[in-house]
């Protein structure tokens, strides 16, 4: 084995052409197959990093008549009836998200947090790495703060001090005593939570608004089927076990259900289908390498019968043949697969680096042992599919012993295996153009849609107010008006208002709405409305189309009980009606059973157009209400008195007629005029915030196409190089022809025919496959049809062109032989 070894790295050495194609092949083909399938073992396989992860359920609900997706929040009531009653279920946390502000040994900073129940940490079976986590003393109300700090935070802010502990900081004005930090692994419910602090919550909180989101850990021998249905009659007891509170009747009048899923299904489900067509999309770029490579070898073993049959001759039996050709491609498929791992850890780097923030674990993403395993059997199977092919096609001795052997025209069964891989290849690459075609052409009608707000020249930053500091509402708009004075008198600022939330950031306050004078059928489905507490001005800063008129700073001041609603709202409350002058109220239970609730209602004066809320590719707009923020809402009022959001945070924006990053300082130190202790956090532009909303399927379009450009390419080098040898195996023929008078034209046009019509047959067995495969990859699509007929059109006449070009390219050169050089070349 040694010497074969020895014999085969010199003859891949003597024929470097053939040897660095085969290799920068299979490298290319199996770095993008290792790197996407670490993205996906680690994303989709990989169980959660909590142990029995598996048995970890996230309690979801909905309402079938409201026209929503499941809720991820619910009332404490819910939590505290689970947790008491609910026998599926072995323990139960909640948790809600939040952002402070911390003080103390350094700059202010905006921190994600995220307020928990004592019981997280049972439920998910962790431990500080330094330290402790909260105790139920803690958690009670009255008690004093304390926080986990997360790993980066530690590392970042502290520079991993080992004397952290006892430390005290200050969160929104809250004197605060850090209790533990947590392993660098442990991210819930997302690596960007910066601190977990304790939600001091009690019982008499009740059945409030959808504040909390719950996460359980299912008892041995429990399902999450048999975990919805025990929920649901509990749900359905409400009225019995809970009589006194309306609003936990109005739940089981609502019909509400539990539609739990398991906490990795929460975490992940949104990307599951795009990562496993990326990965099938790599996998076909590695059967496009494969048949590149066995075509590459079918030629390799065809040039040399002639040794080949020598060997047998010598007396070499069938596993001496085997030998001598798997050394070689052995070898190959060794150095394809190094190559292929150093190019699959690149890319997982730049991956972890540039990815999309919301591609869930992305922090966890990396090569391990099974990424290796998976590499080295990648490399393995195609070495032992190449090694095969040469012994699958074996000449008969005497005629490769023969003198003229060398000359002979391959078979016909050779010429259809050639011609089958190479068809084989421009499938597969149709395939791919189609997909990577639809993905660019969704991605650019994605782009080209009208956000309903112009995305030029505006800052973006939210401002959290602690409550010690501002207790009320009427604090909290008077520092918010304040704040937005100082910077209007900025030097290039132009327009400047601030909002409870922004388009396409989500987290905004929901709730269904009632028309005055218009009476309210139970069992006629209900659509969420979304409400915006807003400044002043803020329709004219975000540069929105509207009709009627807006909220301007008088009406703020006034707390003038008027709302602004969206294009989407008139269509969903007031069709073929003109909205204006019409009044609306956040709905609300009555606050004793069998009473009519006390409604506040605002007149509508004015309709905008529709935004985004999390993402450009929505399939329809929400309803949204705007409202001056002075107008009452808040944890600070009660349920039956909730109006809207809370304004204690709000996010600004700030338009100029300068480089918006430019004002960044000036910002600051505007800010600082009003409060020093406040922190600017999401500090970004309109056009960021854009572009991040796209950035999934951007990143989607683009693998898939580096994913077809490769396959196109791999394809073409296999055109060329099949057709290139046709040529120099039929040189005697051509010059026969040449010297009986043939035109070199139709001797072009012959070769080019040949390999056209492998080319037509190849592309119309890709248009079938992407036909019937379409509807794969609906999901990633925006406003486009799978079956787009113009993206179909244009990839397969391109396809066409490009292997007409390769087919043409060695045609060429056999018209250009001279008769008489071809001839003696045979």
């Amino acid at each position: 084995m040694g010497q074969e070894i020895r014999q085969a790295t010199r003859r891949l050495v003597r024929s470097p052409v053939f040897t660095l194609a085969a290799v920068l092949t299979l490298a290319l083909a199996i770095g993008a197959n290792a790197s996407i399938f670490a993205v996906v073992q680690r994303v989709l396989l990989n169980s959660l990093p909590y142990p029995d992860s598996d048995r970890l359920i996230e309690l979801d609900h909905r309402v079938p008549r409201l026209n929503a997706p499941s809720f991820e929040s619910m009332p404490l009531g819910l939590y505290y009836l689970y947790a008491d009653r609910a026998r599926t279920l072995e323990a139960v946390a909640a948790y809600r998200a939040d952002e402070l502000t911390l003080t103390g040994d350094g700059d202010p900073e905006r921190v994600r947090v995220t307020r928990a129940t004592t019981s997280l940490a049972s439920v998910l079976r962790v431990s500080p790495e330094r330290g402790r986590w909260f105790t139920s003393e803690e958690g009670a109300p009255g008690a004093r703060q304390v926080a986990v700090l997360s790993h980066g935070l530690w590392m970042r802010r502290y520079g991993g001090d080992l004397g952290i502990l006892g430390r005290p900081v200050t969160l929104s004005g809250v004197p605060t005593e850090i209790v533990g930090v947590m392993p660098a692994s442990y991210a819930f419910p997302d690596p960007r939570v910066d601190v977990w602090i304790p939600d001091q919550v009690t019982r008499a909180m009740g059945f409030g608004i959808f504040t909390h989101t719950c996460v359980a850990r299912l008892r041995d021998g429990a399902g999450v089927e048999d975990a919805r249905a025990e929920l649901n009659g509990l749900i359905a007891d409400l009225p019995q076990s809970h009589p006194s509170s309306p609003l936990a009747v109005s739940l089981a009048e609502e019909k509400l259900r539990s539609t739990a899923v398991t906490l990795k299904e929460a975490t992940v489900g949104s990307v599951t289908r795009a990562l496993w067509i990326l990965l099938a999309s790599v996998g076909l770029v590695l059967l496009v390498a494969c048949t590149n490579v066995a075509n590459l070898f079918l030629v390799r073993s065809e040039a040399r019968q002639r040794e080949v049959a020598v060997r047998r001759a010598l007396g070499a039996g069938r596993l001496g043949i085997a030998r001598y050709f798997l050394t070689e491609s052995v070898l190959l498929s060794i150095a394809g697969g190094v190559i292929g791992l150093a190019l699959a850890w690149g890319a997982v780097q730049l991956l972890v680096a540039f990815g999309p923030p919301n591609l869930p674990r992305l922090e966890e993403i990396r090569l391990d042992g099974v990424v290796l395993a998976f590499t080295f059997t990648l490399s393995a199977l195609a070495a032992l599919a190449f090694g095969a092919i040469p012994l699958l096609h074996g000449a008969p001795l005497a005629a490769s012993l023969h003198e003229g052997g060398r000359g002979h025209t391959a078979s016909r069964a050779r010429h259809r295996a050639r011609h089958l891989l190479m068809g084989g290849q421009i499938a597969l690459a149709l395939v791919l153009l189609v997909s990577s075609g639809l993905t660019a052409r969704s991605f650019q009608k994605l782009r080209a849609k009208d956000p309903g707000f112009d995305v030029r020249s505006a800052l973006t930053f939210r401002i959290g107010l602690p409550d010690r500091k501002y207790p009320n509402r009427a604090a909290a708009a008077a520092a918010h008006r304040a704040m937005l004075d100082r910077l209007s008198a900025l030097p290039g600022v132009t327009a400047v208002s601030a909002s409870t939330c922004l388009p396409l950031s989500g987290g905004c306050y929901g709730n269904t709405l009632r028309v005055q004078g218009r009476p309210e059928r139970q069992d006629a489905p209900r659509p969420i409305v979304l409400f915006r507490a807003v400044a002043g001005g803020y329709i004219g800063a975000m540069g929105m189309q509207l009709r009627g008129r807006g909220i301007d700073r008088g009406d703020v001041d006034r707390s003038e009980p008027i709302v602004v609603v969206n294009q989407a709202l008139v269509d969903a409350f007031f069709p073929n009606q003109d909205p204006i002058g019409q009044h609306v109220a956040s709905n609300k239970p009555p606050a004793r059973p069998g009473e009519a609730p006390n409604l506040t209602w605002l007149a509508i004066v004015g309709v905008v157009s529709n935004t985004p809320i999390r993402a450009l590719a929505e399939a329809r707009p929400t309803p949204m209400l705007y409202m001056p923020m002075s107008i009452a809402g808040g944890p600070e009022i009660p349920a039956a008195a909730l109006v809207g959001p809370n304004v204690a945070a709000m996010s600004y924006v700030v338009r100029s007629a300068t480089p918006p990053f430019g004002l960044v300082s000036s910002v600051r130190r505007a800010i600082d005029a009003i409060d020093a202790n406040l922190a600017l956090a999401e500090v970004r532009t309109l056009q960021d915030a854009l572009d991040r909303a796209s950035a999934q399927m951007a990143f989607t379009m683009v693998l898939l196409a580096i994913a077809a450009g490769v396959s196109l390419m791999l394809g073409v080098i296999g055109i060329y190089g099949v057709m290139s040898y046709i040529v120099s195996q039929r040189t005697g023929e051509i010059g026969v022809r040449l010297a009986l008078g043939a035109d070199p034209g139709s001797v072009a046009g012959m070769i080019a025919r040949q390999g056209g019509r492998v080319a037509l047959a190849g592309i119309t067995v890709g248009l079938a496959t992407a036909l019937a495969g379409s509807r794969l990859i609906e999901s990633l699509l925006f406003d486009v049809s799978p079956r787009d007929p113009g993206v179909f059109t244009a990839t397969a006449l391109t396809l066409l062109a490009v292997a007409l070009l390769a087919c043409w390219l060695p045609a060429r050169r056999a018209a250009r032989l001279s008769p008489l050089d071809a001839l003696r070349a045979d």
